[in-house]
């Protein structure tokens, strides 16, 4: 996979919007990004999803509002 900010770019996420997503703080977000942390296995899997085409934004986001 590419740099993780790459592939949020690539795909309109903001950081807060991954951390969302991933149930995370906006600072494992930067930790990730920066490489102080690993990516963990799940958003990483997410993310892949997302590039492959398996699931799109708007999928996402349909589903991420059922929690709000």
């Amino acid at each position: 996979m590419d740099n993780l900010q790459t592939t949020l770019d690539r795909h309109n996420i903001r950081q807060k919007d991954l951390a969302f997503i991933t149930g995370c703080t906006t600072r494992s977000v930067f930790n990730w990004i920066t490489g102080a942390r690993p990516l963990p296995r799940s958003t990483e899997l997410v993310l892949e999803a997302l590039d492959e085409g398996k699931i799109d934004e708007k999928w996402l986001a349909e589903k991420l509002a059922k929690h709000l």
